[in-house]
C-alpha cells in the first residue's frame, strides 16, 4: 500500500513538472516576435533550448527543423506552430490569419512594411523576413532566415 501511494505521488509530481514545462512565458510573444522579424541575430541552439525549456521536446522534426505546437499570440495573432532549424539558423511560426491580416498585425505591432514578392510570398525590404501562404487550414507562414546583418 505505501508503494503504490508512493507511486501515485512520483506519478502526480511527474505531471505537474510536465505541465510546468509546456507552459509559455509572458516574455514569450515578444522573444519569439523579435525573433520572426530578425530583430536580432537568429541562433538556432538558442531558439531550440528556449523552446524544449519552455514547451518541452519538439512534436516533430520536418523540413530541417523542430517543430513544438503553440497556440499562443505573437503580432496580435494566433500561432499554432513555432519551428526552428536544426543546424541551420532560421525560426519561423505558422499562423491562422491570411497573409494580409498577418501583415497588417505585423505592421501594426512592429512598423515593418512587406512587399509582395509573387502571388503567396511578401518579405520585408531590409531583412531576410518572409510571409508565405501556407495552406488552407494554417494560412501564413512566416520566418527569418539570417540575422539583420546576414539577409537570407
Amino acid at each position: 500500500m505505501i508503494l503504490m501511494m508512493g507511486q501515485l505521488i512520483l506519478i502526480s509530481l511527474s505531471l505537474l513538472l510536465s505541465g510546468l514545462a509546456c507552459a509559455a512565458p509572458n516574455h514569450f510573444s515578444i522573444v519569439i516576435g523579435s525573433a520572426l522579424v530578425c530583430n536580432d541575430q537568429v541562433s538556432a541552439d538558442y531558439f531550440n533550448g528556449y523552446m524544449e525549456r519552455f514547451f518541452g521536446a519538439p512534436a516533430f522534426s520536418a523540413g530541417g527543423a523542430n517543430w513544438w505546437k503553440v497556440n499562443e499570440n505573437i503580432f496580435n495573432s494566433s500561432s499554432d506552430y513555432v519551428f526552428v532549424g536544426v543546424g541551420r539558423d532560421f525560426i519561423g511560426a505558422t499562423f491562422k490569419d491570411s497573409p494580409d491580416k498577418l501583415i497588417a498585425n505585423v505592421r501594426s505591432v512592429m512598423g515593418i512594411e512587406y512587399k509582395q514578392m509573387g502571388a503567396e510570398r511578401w518579405r520585408a525590404p531590409s531583412s531576410g523576413v518572409l510571409i508565405k501562404y501556407y495552406d488552407k487550414k494554417t494560412p501564413s507562414k512566416m520566418y527569418c532566415i539570417g540575422s539583420p546583418s546576414k539577409a537570407y
